[in-house]
């Protein structure tokens, strides 16, 4: 099976104005991450020491501090290392992969290894645990306010002043609109191999064998021949033991699916059900997610391009915009029920394939979602010259979102890429 282009998964652009171009990324310390957990509490990545909020308790809260490693990797490495099950962590949500990151942490189970003084912090060349205490309450999904972001664009071949005008232009032009489009990032759906929402669509349908072997097998261009490999025999073949000595070992949701087929007989149901809860829930979120963007595209391009004002079945919270997650509750009206049976119409799917009772299982319920968002405290902190590309401009911006909005639209605007 091969891949199919990621640009379709993504909402357009929406301002006119002109782009710095460029690149972001090249160095994760290009890309930094800081969870805000509420007004008082920044986990900045740089800072080796913080006082976590709450109550004394059972749960183990710590930070996470990653370089240039997936949340979902980093969080199977401390499960290994401490000898705990991986489903006893939770966080509040994942971060970027090739950035420096730094979020809160929660485990149930070490609270008498950590007394007893026999639980060690982490100091590895991609992780770093540190602020290690007990508290009163679980970290679940959404408990945090958004994320700050401390950003470098490079390789912008305009000189200094003039990308700074671009900036400064395209950020008036966003405060204008109201904001950009609160879509869903590629990292949503998988940077270099976008298939969580694939995986979805095939679940809420109720076919694990198929989920699990086009997770596992799906050939992807961009990946390695020596991956590409490895995918296509499992596909072709099913032979778990020879594909698992050919998959690299990076790859550990690949190869824990691969053991656990072995162990549970090709049981695929009972095979997914061994994958953390957290881990389950992203691959109908992506699903949803791919949904929530043709939305937001169809309302932009064919209803309304005003960010501020609602159209027929949106609803105001909390001074914001917000239109239907598609899921198991939720009930459509207006102009926004016109624009997801069009999708629907486009997927070849109905709305009832949420009510499948494996929906109850893996999330899928169903929420709303703003359609857009403003950036906070965004500051232009430098133009320079970049060191690392000659007679190259490179810009550092910083900023605020609230949880669930992702930066890379913000600069897709920014840089129009």
């Amino acid at each position: 099976m091969k891949n199919n282009s990621s640009s379709e998964l993504l909402t357009p652009l929406i301002t006119e104005s002109q782009g710095t171009g460029g690149e972001i990324k090249h160095f994760p310390e290009d890309f930094i991450v800081s969870e805000i957990i509420d007004k008082e509490h920044k986990l900045d990545p740089r800072v080796e020491r913080i006082e976590l909020p709450g109550k004394p308790g059972l749960f183990l809260h710590f930070v996470l501090v990653k370089r240039d490693i997936d949340t979902s990797d980093a969080l199977d490495w401390i499960a290994r290392l401490w000898k705990i099950e991986r489903n006893d962590i939770s966080i509040a949500g994942s971060k970027d992969k090739r950035a420096l990151t730094a979020q809160r942490v929660c485990v149930w189970g070490l609270k008498e290894k950590f007394e007893n003084g026999v639980l060690n912090s982490l100091d590895l060349p991609k992780i770093k645990t540190h602020s290690l205490c007990l508290r009163l309450k679980e970290i679940r999904l959404g408990n945090l306010w958004g994320n700050a972001f401390n950003i470098v664009i490079r390789n912008i071949d305009q000189f200094q002043e003039e990308t700074r005008n671009f900036v400064e232009e395209s950020l008036e032009e966003i405060s204008t609109k109201g904001g950009v489009l609160n879509g869903f990032g590629i990292q949503r759906f998988g940077e270099s191999r976008p298939i969580t929402h694939q995986i979805g669509r095939i679940l809420v349908q109720g076919d694990f064998e198929l989920a699990i072997k086009t997770y596992i097998g799906k050939v992807f261009e961009s990946e390695s021949e020596e991956i590409q490999e490895a995918r296509k025999i499992y596909w072709e073949t099913e032979n778990c033991t020879k594909a698992l000595d050919l998959f690299p070992r990076f790859l550990t949701i690949e190869r824990k699916l691969l053991r656990e087929l072995i162990k549970r007989r090709m049981n695929y149901e009972q095979v997914f059900f061994s994958l953390p809860p957290q881990f389950r829930k992203l691959f109908m979120h992506a699903f949803q997610a791919k949904l929530f963007n043709k939305y937001l595209t169809l309302r932009w391009n064919d209803h309304s391009q005003n960010l501020q004002e609602c159209i027929a079945g949106e609803t105001i919270k909390n001074g914001r915009i917000h239109a239907p997650i598609i899921g198991r509750k939720t009930v459509l009206s207006g102009d926004v029920k016109n624009i997801y049976e069009e999708i629907f119409s486009e997927e070849e799917i109905d709305i009832d394939i949420f009510q499948n009772q494996i929906i109850q299982k893996i999330g899928g319920q169903g929420t709303s979602r703003a359609i857009s968002f403003l950036p906070n405290n965004l500051q232009i902190e430098n133009v320079l010259t970049d060191e690392i590309n000659d007679k190259k401009t490179k810009a550092e911006i910083s900023f605020n979102i609230p949880k669930g909005s992702y930066a890379t639209e913000l600069l897709r605007e920014i840089m129009k890429i």
